[in-house]
């Protein structure tokens, strides 16, 4: 993002896609020379950069999205940014987090444990982790130069933060060729999340991840009972519930019971 024609171009895929909040990785700005995005549209924009014109996170704000910030925090290092404050009357936090190439679990804890101490109400983390937190799904190889007693730690870390991966939740089975960026939301609200998708690779080498939910608690949907009495639809239901849960509750550290039980309201909705 540290050429003017390339700013120009993310932001008109930004207002074509009518994003509200962006958060962006990598863009290059140097600490104190940070240049205006060519758009008014973004009356709200927070960095977080270094000194050479490398790393850099920034969060860029419609001005339709009635934010009010009450605080920041960044670090000198321009690998991560987090904004608290409101969208309206409900409060949320904003956070950004670029993670490096070397050592990157040990980091994320300390950025994550920062990230807890900090946060208020509803977390929208927007990351790139630089790694793969399930290699199984999430990476063609299958395999990670990260052991799993370091995965561990990072699950353990992202528990306690009260996280979801908004993209796994809504397609537990799928398979990535490489997924290193992540949209993570607050797990007890995991019931407003709309709709999440990868977008197609064009002014990076990075796909953009988009991520829809609703800040108002949706109302309880009422089961139609009769779509049990169908054979077919029983049938896919009952597959798709062993399936997930196979799924979410493997391994040493799985998330806690409430999570998983949000999540998989969520799918079968």
């Amino acid at each position: 993002m540290n050429k003017p024609c390339k700013r120009s171009q993310i932001l008109s895929l930004l207002q074509k896609d009518k994003v509200s909040i962006a958060f962006f990785q990598g863009t290059h700005f140097r600490a104190g020379k940070i240049p205006n995005l060519p758009s008014k549209k973004f009356s709200q924009c927070f960095h977080s950069a270094h000194g050479s014109a490398s790393r850099g996170v920034s969060i860029a704000i419609h001005k339709q999205l009635p934010f009010t910030v009450s605080a920041s925090s960044s670090d000198p290092e321009g690998r991560y940014l987090f904004v608290k404050g409101f969208i309206a009357d409900t409060p949320v936090t904003l956070a950004n987090i670029y993670a490096p190439n070397r050592g990157q679990v040990t980091w994320l804890i300390q950025a994550l444990a920062t990230l807890t101490s900090f946060k208020h109400g509803i977390v929208i983390l927007g990351s790139d982790f630089n790694m793969t937190l399930d290699p199984i799904l999430d990476c063609s190889s299958g395999r990670s130069a990260i052991t799993h007693a370091r995965l561990r730690r990072l699950k353990l870390a992202l528990k306690k933060l009260g996280v979801i991966d908004t993209w796994r939740t809504l397609n537990p089975c799928h398979s990535s060729y490489h997924r290193l960026d992540y949209l993570f939301l607050s797990a007890e609200h995991t019931r407003q999340l709309l709709h999440t998708k990868i977008g197609n690779i064009s002014l990076s080498d990075h796909a953009p991840i988009f991520l829809t939910f609703s800040l108002t608690t949706l109302p309880k949907r009422e089961w139609n009972d009769t779509l049990f009495q169908d054979q077919t639809i029983s049938s896919k239901l009952t597959a798709s519930i062993s399936e997930f849960f196979r799924l979410n509750t493997a391994g040493p550290t799985p998330p806690s019971p409430s999570v998983i039980w949000e999540t998989h309201k969520t799918v079968m909705r």
